[in-house]
């Protein structure tokens, strides 16, 4: 299974994707929706690669794009998109099943996000929920990580807590702060993606991933203030600062629209942490500790500043 289709090339983890891809010799499609974002990927010009312009939406375009692949990977979801985020999520996730099942894909690979669902789960975390049960309502066998916040340059979640710790020294937060999380690496999480292709046992299944050390918000921004050279932060927990008003709060302080940063606030509520650990034995890897996340997500900021 050589020939690869990424849905969401031009994201967060898309981007690492693809190029992960092409660098372990993978003939790679990125499915693309906004030209100045293609554009911009340092791999756009490579050999085995070709581009597809493709909204989910459209049957016409996903089905183009589909053509001659044997794996799609799906790293699209609607939360931009504004407030009908989970019926376009339903519609794409269905389009995608059937036009699998035409053409005879040989493998879905869906990156979701960790909360157990009787955990009275966000919007947003209950929609990537509800797009892995209709991806496997199809014949195309699914396998589906789930992560929580991802650590790397770009991260919406990462890059809220980054922008809280720099410009407040003192931070009135929501009680999430407190809240258990089990964070992983962009480069962990790009290894596990990839990886999987090699590994027929993982067909099929839904695996837990998360670095190896489990934490608080709270703490991950101590970590973080230490990285980064920034005094030690005040965190005062205000119980009855809501998600709603939260994220205007956060809209006013970081270049994050409250639109964006509401579902993410309230995905934030609930405990992130792995369940199980079966990825492990079959994808062995040492993975980045928090710190050490940090510390290359910092580099990678400060090389792109001096680049740019």
């Amino acid at each position: 299974m050589r020939k690869i289709l990424v849905l969401g090339s031009t994201g967060y983890v898309g981007s690492r994707l693809v190029q992960k891809l092409l660098d372990m010799g993978y003939s790679v499609r990125a499915g693309w929706r906004t030209r100045s974002k293609l554009e911009a990927q340092p791999w756009r010009n490579r050999p085995n690669l070709e581009t597809a312009h493709v909204d989910v939406l459209n049957t016409t375009q996903l089905r183009e794009a589909m053509k001659e692949r044997d794996v799609v990977f799906y790293l699209i979801h609607s939360m931009y998109s504004g407030k009908e985020f989970e019926e376009m999520d339903r519609v794409a996730a269905r389009n995608l099943v059937s036009l699998s099942d035409e053409i005879g894909i040989k493998r879905i690979v869906y990156l979701s996000g960790l909360g157990k669902e009787d955990d009275n789960l966000s919007r947003h975390l209950r929609s990537r929920k509800e797009v892995d049960k209709i991806l496997r309502t199809g014949k195309t066998p699914v396998t589906t990580f789930q992560a929580a916040m991802i650590i790397g340059p770009g991260s919406a979640s990462f890059e809220i807590m980054r922008f809280l710790v720099d410009r407040l020294p003192v931070m009135i937060t929501p009680r999430w702060v407190r809240t258990r999380t089990q964070p992983i690496s962009i480069e962990d999480t790009v290894l596990y993606l990839v990886k999987c292709l090699e590994k027929p046992e993982t067909v099929g299944e839904v695996f837990d991933i998360g670095g190896p050390e489990t934490t608080t918000y709270h703490d991950l921004m101590r970590t973080y203030a230490k990285e980064a050279g920034k005094k030690r932060r005040i965190v005062v927990p205000i119980p009855l600062l809501t998600p709603w008003l939260s994220s205007y709060w956060l809209a006013l302080i970081t270049p994050i629209q409250a639109a964006i940063a509401r579902p993410l606030i309230e995905g934030l509520s609930h405990e992130t942490v792995c369940s199980e650990n079966r990825i492990s034995d079959i994808i062995p890897q040492k993975l980045l500790t928090i710190r050490e996340s940090i510390h290359l997500t910092l580099a990678s900021i400060d090389s792109s500043k001096r680049t740019n």
